[in-house]
């Protein structure tokens, strides 16, 4: 096989990515356990359009009353805005959809070793603060966006109340959330719990808190993936399909240089290759421009080209994040199929609706 010629390079271009920057700003503290980098994993098929769509999210610096002795300096964390709201603003950008603070009616104090003794107390009595309002006309979102911060192990229990709060069974759900050390912990247990019937989606964003700050594209390459980007119009849909005996499979181009170089050679046909036990590809007529493309790092569902081998990637499996394997878009129908693919295809360009 072709790529195999070429096994020791892809093992010499393989290396680690740094998913975020620094930041001074905090919002959870830092506790022991072992979270799980999820930003970037593999987008759901069936997700909702980029309307109807919820960012709802609980932040420290909302739900604190600045002292007027409070050092700006000292204790910056509760300044706004805080590391959670910045990822909420960064995923209403990109969603367009609609933005909701969960604040509590009682603040909590600006003091930050005050605040996680107060956070430790609720939790321990399992409580539920009060909020100061409810989202108006719930009924009408599909698609609700949760963010919090890791309050010990879990999340503040504001969290919890608004939940309760509002019914989103049967609604999609996406989670992101800023954390200390302890990663996720048990936050995506605890909210799952209490949301039986909502569709909570497995792809989780989390980041380091000294890293939200930073953190603005990750998280919109993240809604990019989910299918829930506004950025986007029909007229520019970029979808293209992947057809064969059996069926088609369709995929959802990013704007990067090298995905309209596959664009400009459509139609064509070509004979799909087995690679592993994780991915079909073949090989376009040309090689892409691969300046500007983004590196692959989403999961299974990525459509990605090798730029070594001049091959596209369709990976119906985890995969190892490698230096020359670039971002093409996603399988946003069909995912099922892809390893069924098999002799010739045909690739071609879908209009727009």
């Amino acid at each position: 096989m072709k790529r195999m010629l070429s096994a020791a390079l892809a093992i010499l271009l393989l290396f680690p990515l740094a998913a975020c920057g620094a930041s001074e700003q905090q919002e959870a503290p830092e506790t022991a356990g072992s979270g799980t980098a999820a930003a970037g994993q593999a987008p759901n098929a069936n997700a909702a359009q980029a309307d109807n769509v919820l960012v709802a999210y609980f932040s420290w610096a909302d739900n604190a009353v600045l002292a007027d002795d409070v050092d700006a300096v000292s204790s910056p964390s509760v300044l706004a805005p805080g590391n959670v709201e910045q990822l909420a603003g960064w995923v209403q950008e990109e969603t367009g959809g609609d933005l909701f603070s969960i604040r509590v009616t009682e603040p909590y104090p600006s003091d930050w070793d005050a605040c996680l003794e107060r956070a430790n107390q609720e939790r321990g009595e399992d409580a539920r603060p009060e909020l100061a309002e409810t989202a108006e006309n719930f009924d009408q979102y599909d698609t609700v966006f949760l963010g919090y911060p890791n309050w010990w192990y879990s999340v503040p229990m504001a969290l919890l109340s608004f939940v309760e709060q509002h019914d989103l069974s049967g609604k999609q759900v996406y989670l992101f959330c800023s954390h200390g050390t302890g990663g996720l912990a048990r936050s995506v247990d605890i909210l799952t719990e209490a949301m039986p019937d909502a569709a909570i989606s497995e792809h989780v964003f989390d980041c380091y808190e000294q890293d939200a700050a930073s953190s603005q594209q990750a998280i919109q390459d993240w809604v990019r993936e989910l299918g829930l980007t506004a950025q986007e119009s029909p007229a520019d849909a970029r979808q293209i399909a992947v057809q064969f005996d059996g069926g088609s499979v369709i995929c959802q181009l990013n704007d990067s240089a090298a995905a309209q170089a596959l664009r400009a050679q459509l139609p064509f046909t070509a004979e799909v290759e087995d690679y592993g036990d994780n991915e079909k590809i073949f090989y376009p007529p040309e090689q892409l421009d691969t300046s500007d493309a983004p590196l692959a790092q989403a999961g299974a569902g990525t459509v990605a080209y090798y730029a070594p081998w001049g091959d596209v990637v369709l990976f119906y499996g985890d995969y190892s994040e490698n230096a020359a394997l670039f971002s093409l878009g996603e399988i946003v129908s069909g995912g099922e199929l892809v390893p069924e693919l098999t002799g010739t295809v045909t690739i071609t360009e879908l209009p727009a609706q």
